[in-house]
Order: structure tokens, then C-alpha cells, then sequence
């Protein structure tokens, strides 16, 4: 009769236990509390995502998470405090891609490039009164030194090429964005951004990064023979390859 109520007692403790155990874990994970990569505890990460177009899908780990609906639409999420793969896609858009290590309690925004896969843009004939305007632009739109960068719009980052390189400067960091086999021709901030570049070389126009963190994202803007280009606009570029000119939306 006492074994059997030690076992019963012994029972109700450990069911006591796992209530509580519980009833902790419960408390622990409504107050943004998770199990980290190496199995301690840790509170959630904020991640803020920009998306500037509707229809876009963010895909965390590989699971979609949310379709924006509005134009420049801010999805914050809360992740756990470990490695995470956001992916932000859309449409006849080049998917943007980052692999985030998030940390406990931490903030972080995210602005992806959303660069189409098919831009589209207008040819520019030569009987057009602004046409000798642009290509003149364009040719002395030479790329720029480390003693005369280009600056952001913003005043906060300044590039440059040197020996086939492309050298960004943001406040007191200074980042080898890119090594390239052929000359650069010329260089622009992305749009209105500072951590964002165009560049053209040989036979294209591309979009790169400048922060590697998280993987760098490039992608193509413009194909061709020999593109030259000049940016007069956050939204498009005027690209002259060899005998046309084109207006080409970004």
C-alpha cells in the first residue's frame, strides 16, 4: 500500500513538472523568447523588409511567409536568434537573396533591389531635340577617380574604380565591391541609395551591392555590344550602344 502511494505521489511531481515545464515554455515563447542555434535561449530578432512593388512574396527558409499588396510595403517579422534565408521575389523580377545571421533582440532593415529580368525602355532617334543633349552626357559621363568620386544623393557614400576595381566608401568604411577583368566605363549610385551601385562594362549594365554581408546580390540591367550609360534620373538610365540610344527604366 506505501509503494502504491509513492508511485502515485511520484506521479502527480513529475506531471507537476511537465505542467510547469510547460506552462514556462509557453510564458518564454509569448514573451518573444526562442531556442538559439546552440541550444540556449534568446529573445526574437526584428527584421523590417522595404518591398517597393505589390505581388512580391518573402520566403523565410523556404517557406513563403507574406504577399505585399500595396507599393512600398514594410513587413517587420520576428525570427528566431539564428541563421536565416530571406528570399524576396516577384514577377518577371530577379529574385534578392540574403542569408542573415540574426541575433537576440536584434533589429535589422532590409531593402532589396528589385531589378526586371525584361526592362523596358524607349529608343531614342537622333532627330530627337534632346538626343545630341544625352549623348553628350553620356561621354562626359567618364568613370570616377578616388581623387574625384562620385557621392550618393544622400552626401553619405562616394565610388570610385581604380585598376579594374570598384571602391566604395560609406562614412568611415571603406569596401572592394568588385574586381573585373575588363575596364570600368562608367559608375552610378542605384536610384536614390547608398549601398547600391551601376556600373557598365564590355557588354553590359549591372546592379551590384556593395555590402557583401549576407551574400551580394548582382544582377543585370542592360545587354549589348558596348553600352555607355548616364543617369539623370532615380528611375531610368540613358544607355548608348554603339549607334543607338536608349532610355532604359531601372
Amino acid at each position: 500500500m506505501n509503494e502504491n502511494v509513492k508511485t502515485i505521489k511520484k506521479s502527480y511531481i513529475f506531471s507537476g513538472i511537465l505542467v510547469f515545464a510547460l506552462l514556462a515554455s509557453i510564458v518564454l515563447y509569448s514573451s518573444g523568447y526562442r531556442i538559439t542555434s546552440n541550444f540556449r535561449i534568446g529573445r526574437v530578432g526584428k527584421v523590417s523588409i522595404t518591398a517597393p512593388l505589390p505581388n512580391t512574396w518573402i520566403f523565410i527558409n523556404s517557406s513563403k511567409r507574406i504577399t505585399t499588396s500595396i507599393e512600398n510595403q514594410t513587413v517587420e517579422l520576428s525570427l528566431s536568434p539564428k541563421m536565416h534565408t530571406i528570399i524576396v521575389a516577384r514577377d518577371s523580377y530577379y529574385p534578392w537573396k540574403k542569408d542573415l545571421q540574426i541575433s537576440s533582440n536584434s533589429k535589422t532593415d532590409l531593402n532589396p533591389l528589385f531589378v526586371s529580368q525584361n526592362p523596358s525602355g524607349n529608343m531614342i532617334p537622333n532627330g530627337d531635340p534632346e538626343y545630341w543633349k544625352i549623348i553628350n552626357s553620356i561621354k562626359t559621363n567618364t568613370a570616377p577617380t578616388k581623387a574625384n568620386p562620385k557621392k550618393s544623393s544622400d552626401g553619405n557614400a562616394v565610388v570610385w574604380t581604380e585598376d579594374k576595381k570598384i571602391f566604395v566608401k560609406n562614412g568611415d568604411k571603406e569596401i572592394e565591391v568588385l574586381t573585373l577583368l575588363t575596364d570600368v566605363k562608367n559608375i552610378s549610385f542605384y536610384k536614390d541609395r547608398n549601398d547600391a551601385i551601376i556600373f557598365s562594362t564590355s557588354i553590359g549594365v549591372y546592379v551590384i551591392e556593395t555590402d557583401k554581408d549576407g551574400g551580394q546580390n548582382f544582377m543585370p540591367i542592360y545587354k549589348g555590344q558596348d553600352p555607355y550609360f548616364v543617369q539623370t534620373d532615380s528611375n531610368y538610365i540613358y544607355v548608348q550602344d554603339t549607334a543607338a540610344l536608349m532610355q532604359v527604366i531601372i
